[in-house]
Parts: structure tokens; sequence; C-alpha cells
């Protein structure tokens, strides 16, 4: 399915049960919606699960417009006007959950909860460069020559378009300037952190999380990676699924 915003064109995908909460998915840099495919599978039956590309992944347009971190999360808001959602909410990794903690900081009458995995509020000066130079392969060798420089196999899902993921990346990018971390104390959600222990961002990032934000849960899993929901899905829908149904009203 596909919803045009502003002048650009977002591929989504909604199932699941019909008047449940809405919960929504957002992939990391240079994904797309398809990762979630096993989570949509498994929460479908007690949740309303809303999965998109971002802007210049998967099957959305792509484009070169330079965007910001603000521009990214009114696209998950957008996209919610456009099915007449009023609140979501917002599971993120990685990058994706940049984006979910920049929306609940924004908009945060659309937020109902937080999952965040794998992610930060925040990158140091080390993950500020390796962005620039991903942003460079982006610009000079395309989505497949990121894909490869974040381990990723191409066959896993679409190749994003170069150009137009350099613009998400810088997005991201500036989590080394302008940080998340104060904002969101302002933000009173229900918050559950996932991060694998084994995960090659470390698990730093998601311990400020869980100091930054009232009430949160966080939860560092033994053995595992970045990608814990593609490594273990069954445990983490089964993990996310107890979280959102003590959060969320599914009656």
């Amino acid at each position: 399915m596909n919803a045009v915003i502003g002048s650009r064109e977002v591929h989504y995908e909604l199932a699941g049960r019909a008047g449940a909460p809405v919960v929504t998915f957002i992939h990391g840099l240079a994904a797309s919606l398809e990762v979630w495919a096993g989570q949509a599978e498994r929460l479908g039956e007690r949740f309303r699960v809303l999965r998109y590309d971002l802007r210049s992944h998967g099957s959305s347009a792509a484009t070169t417009q330079p965007c910001d971190r603000h521009d990214l999360a009114r696209d998950v808001v957008s996209l919610l006007d456009h099915l007449e959602v009023s609140r979501a909410a917002l599971v993120g990794h990685s990058a994706g959950g940049a984006i979910a903690q920049q929306t609940a900081v924004d908009f945060p009458d659309r937020v109902s909860a937080l999952g965040l995995i794998g992610t930060a509020s925040e990158c140091n000066d080390k993950t500020a460069s390796w962005y620039s130079r991903c942003i460079e392969l982006a610009v000079t060798e395309g989505g497949s020559a990121v894909m490869k420089a974040m381990g990723m196999k191409s066959e896993r899902g679409p190749v994003p378009d170069g150009p137009g993921m350099a613009a998400v990346i810088e997005a991201m990018r500036t989590l080394n300037t302008d940080p998340l971390t104060s904002a969101l104390r302002n933000v009173r959600v229900p918050t559950l952190i996932i991060v694998g222990e084994k995960d090659f961002l470390g698990v730093g990032g998601s311990v400020i999380l869980s100091r930054s934000l009232a009430g949160a849960e966080l939860e560092i899993v033994p053995g595992r990676g970045h990608g814990i929901y593609l490594e273990d899905p069954d445990w983490f829908a089964q993990r996310l699924g107890r979280f959102l149904l003590q959060h969320l009203d599914t009656a």
C-alpha cells in the first residue's frame, strides 16, 4: 500500500486485528519494512500492526531533499494522519529508534508507548565519523555499498537509494551535536528498551536512555546482537507483546 505524504509516496503495510491498538514498527538504516515481517505475523492477532519504509528506503519514493530528525518524525505522524490513527505505540530499531524518540518529543500526544531496540539518544565523535563515511559511500557507490559496510546482505531486502539515504544518515549524525537525551526527560509514556549484550554499538546508549526516560524498562539480553528481533523473533515478540498488553488498552 502507498500513501502520498506531501509530494512523496510512502510505502506501508497495515494488518492485524481490526480495532486493536496500533503498533508502528520503524526500521533502521539500509533496511525496509520487511525486517519486521516476523513480528507482524506474531503480534497481529493482538494488535493492529503498521510497518512502513523510510524515505528513500524499500519501496518508498527516493528523494535527495535534505531532511532532519524533525522531518522524519513528521513522516510518522503524517502517515498516522493518513490512516486516521490518533495515537500509536512506536517500536524502532537503531535509527528507527531515534526517529521514534524524536516523534515522542515533537508529538507527545500521538505516542502511546515506546519500544526502543538497539538504539541511542546521542552519538559520540567516533560514531559520527562512521556516519560520515556511510554518507560518502551512499553518494559515491550507492545503497548496496552502505548495506555491505553495515554488514547487511542485499538479499535481505530492497537496496535503498544511495543519495536519498545519505540525507537520512545525515539526520542521524546530528545526534552528535544535537542529542535527544535531555529532551527525553520530558517524555512521559511507557517505554521498553531492549539491547543485545553483544550489540556492536554497545549497551551504553540503552543505559543512558533508561536513565533519561522516567520509568523505562531496560532489558539487556545475554548472547544477542544488534538485530535481536531477527535473531530470536519468538522471544522478542513475547517480551514486546507482554509490555504492550500491560500498557495499551486492548479490550
